[in-house]
């Protein structure tokens, strides 16, 4: 049985018989890994501390036909305090959902990983909705799924002024190609859309989004996610119970 070492943050757990869990950990070596911690739920275990949400670590990992093992764990960062705000605990579960659904298993990025250190971090500080939102499109973007925003997606031109949007079409059309099923598309909207998709995570400015223009974001992105994804996400119930 092959062990290999391994950067990763905890994006998702669920109890697995009496005392172990299944996890999925975003890796800087191997992008997702899932695996099994075995004896993690018990309080004595040298895993407990290490496999919960959020927690960035040190692991080690040993091979498997169908899962990984955890073998050993040690905390970089436990990110507590995004359990103790709910609001945060219920975008940083969104965020780690999308993230699952839509990068690969067993392919490293590191950059996508750094930011993902990085983001996991912000939702301790920073408003967790607009968090959220730059979050997913950070992740489209790096699975290669972003909507277009800056040009038509029909003739190509250069998007100046108000637009229209097609969220079937997964981008921006120009007012001489709008098509049915097309909205509008104000450029506030757009530039909106834009600084949050090549938001600097490394510094990110105040995040102070006016309500209804972070709905109207909120709305075009969720549609192209769960058009690909062909569901609605799990998380989004429990973000409708907050309002």
């Amino acid at each position: 049985m092959a062990l290999y070492p391994a950067e990763g943050i905890v994006l998702g757990t669920r109890s697995w018989g009496e005392a172990d869990k299944i996890v999925t950990i975003y890796t800087k070596e191997r992008g997702l890994v899932r695996a099994a911690a075995f004896g993690c739920r018990r309080p004595r275990s040298p895993l407990a501390g290490a496999m919960q949400m959020f927690v960035h670590a040190d692991l080690q990992f040993a091979e498997g036909r169908r899962l990984e093992t955890v073998k050993t764990a040690s905390v970089r960062a436990s990110h507590h305090r995004i359990a103790d705000d709910l609001m945060a605990l219920a975008y940083a579960t969104f965020t780690a959902e999308v993230v699952c659904a839509f990068m690969p298993e067993g392919v490293a990025d590191e950059h996508f990983f750094d930011t993902l250190a990085l983001i996991v971090t912000a939702f301790e500080t920073r408003h967790p909705r607009v968090a959220a939102l730059a979050a997913v499109l950070r992740t489209l973007d790096a699975a290669g799924l972003q909507q277009t925003y800056d040009h038509c997606i029909h003739c190509g031109a250069a998007i100046e002024g108000d637009a229209f949007f097609h969220v079937g079409e997964g981008g921006a059309l120009c007012r001489t190609c709008a098509a049915a099923g097309a909205r509008p598309f104000a450029a506030a909207l757009r530039a909106l859309l834009t600084d949050l998709q090549h938001l600097d995570w490394t510094d990110p400015p105040p995040m102070r989004v006016r309500g209804g223009a972070l709905m109207e974001a909120e709305e075009i992105v969720l549609a192209h996610v769960q058009e690909l994804l062909g569901h609605p996400l799990r998380s989004l119930a429990f973000l409708a119970q907050l309002g």
